[in-house]
């Protein structure tokens, strides 16, 4: 099946009216032994991150929940996965004891 990322808003005074959850974002497919295992937001907002047990890195665009980058490349699952503060650069560790450094284009 399709595993998702989605956001939510957890902010404690909500106004009833509004839902709570904000976007899900779409993208490689996954099951029980294949989710969703990390998730990070670029500094600037405009980028949301995954890491995959399926060994890929997958990142979206923040306002359309479009897949912008499905990453692979690790020999295990991704763990972690992290944007640098100021440079387009991503970092990504896995379990097969590798972390990867790449700038996005």
């Amino acid at each position: 099946g399709v595993q998702t990322l989605k956001t939510w808003d957890i902010r404690p005074f909500v106004d009833s009216g509004k839902k709570r959850h904000d976007k899900t974002f779409v993208g490689g497919t996954h099951n029980a032994e294949k989710g969703l295992l990390n998730c990070s937001w670029s500094a600037d907002g405009t980028m949301v991150t995954g890491g995959s047990a399926d060994r890929t890195v997958h990142i979206w665009d923040e306002l359309s929940a479009e897949e912008l980058y499905s990453l692979p490349g690790h020999a295990g699952c991704v763990n972690a996965v992290v944007f640098h503060p100021k440079e387009n650069v991503i970092a990504s560790a896995s379990s097969d004891k590798s972390i990867f450094v790449g700038e996005l284009s």
